[in-house]
């Protein structure tokens, strides 16, 4: 067995999961640690598939025993894989817009209809139907009729999911019941971003995870395993996946998408979504400047000019990121002690926003203010 996806960015991880494969070792509950765009989806869908010896439904996902909860920035993904389709229109570009589609769709599994919002279940039949309707052969005329079915359904869908972090205590509940039922090859569900999730919902996985079922399996996907509880952590074989190499990064795009990358995966999907990456460096070096710099402070308008471009895909981590490395560079170039208590504050206040699921717009706020009186 050989995970070839994962292959293609993570050479060892793939290699350590699919020998442990072949020789029957793959714990029941594991869980995948490792920055955002380490391909940790990934491996943890080609190694569920695997185990249900489902492996030819990779790009489709159309495999019933599958469950995948995740509160990742879908909107940023499919945006950009929407845009690279649209240019290029091939088979190849639309097997990838299909799998992160399926993957959202995945979090509206039948087995989780109790505990699903019914706007959102039929949004989600509506937007798997427009799926099915996608032909290789199409013309021109139809290609766009297609490409305008899926923004409207796709859309509707946004429009009826509640922004929420992780998964809930009630979709744990379903979970349960879903491994509950019986299957001759098993049972994958997948959480991403677990640490994003309530205590309460925490301890509701941790039940499942004390008393595994029978052809069960939970792989369970983070980022920060600080912020999750060690009876969690205890009962989970962990893999940590390190950020893909920048070689990697750039031969798996040319490949992937035919276009060069000059940066993280995460910044290409960014751009091919149509952020203005250099307009947000901008905003981040006049934020500097003002904020740290010159300790001005800035305008109410100003902030929320900064809140709403940085709304528009979510990109206030990316923000924190390019302000951290600004700091992080004068701290160590320029041995300046404001910035390096700056960079604590920094650090700080985004973690709390994290952990505590803050608004992002007062999160600026703090910043802001923090800077001035560093």
């Amino acid at each position: 067995m050989r995970l070839s996806n994962l292959e293609k960015t993570q050479p060892y991880m793939a290699s350590r999961i699919s020998e442990e494969l072949e020789n029957n070792k793959v714990p029941q509950s594991i869980m995948f640690l490792g920055p955002k765009f380490s391909s940790r989806m990934t491996g943890a869908i080609e190694l569920g598939l695997n185990l249900l010896n489902e492996s030819n439904h990779f790009q489709d996902l159309d495999v019933s025993d599958l469950i995948i909860l995740s509160s990742r920035n879908f909107a940023l993904r499919l945006k950009a894989l929407r845009n690279l389709f649209s240019a290029s229109r091939n088979k190849r570009s639309w097997d990838l817009l299909l799998r992160e589609t399926r993957i959202m769709l995945l979090s509206c599994h039948p087995a989780l209809s109790n505990s699903s919002d019914k706007d959102l279940f039929k949004a989600a039949a509506e937007l798997s139907d427009v799926l099915l309707t996608y032909q290789d052969d199409m013309d021109d005329k139809t290609f766009d009729k297609f490409l305008s079915s899926y923004d409207k359904a796709l859309a509707s869908f946004f429009s009826s999911s509640k922004k929420k972090s992780g998964f809930t205590i009630d979709q744990i509940r379903d979970v349960q019941a879903f491994l509950q039922l019986e299957s001759e090859r098993g049972k994958v569900v997948i959480f991403e971003n677990i640490e994003d999730v309530t205590v309460g919902a925490m301890n509701s996985l941790l039940k499942l995870l004390e008393e595994p079922m029978p052809g069960a399996h939970l792989i369970l996907i983070s980022q920060d395993q600080s912020r999750i509880l060690d009876t969690i952590l205890s009962r989970v074989r962990k893999y940590e996946f390190n950020e893909i190499d920048s070689n990697l990064t750039s031969n798996f795009v040319i490949n992937t998408f035919f276009k060069q990358a000059d940066s993280s995966l995460e910044e290409f999907f960014y751009v091919q979504a149509g952020f203005d990456n250099n307009q947000l460096i901008k905003i981040v070096n006049s934020f500097f400047e003002k904020a740290f710099v010159k300790r001005e402070k800035d305008s109410y308008d100003n902030l929320n000019t900064i809140n709403a471009f940085l709304d528009e895909f979510d990109t206030y981590p990316l923000f924190v990121k390019y302000l951290y490395e600004k700091f992080e560079k004068k701290a160590l170039l320029d041995r300046d002690v404001r910035a390096m208590k700056a960079l604590k504050s920094l650090s700080n206040i985004f973690n709390d926003s994290t952990i505590y699921n803050q608004n992002k717009k007062i999160m600026i706020d703090r910043i802001e203010r923090s800077l001035r009186n560093e």
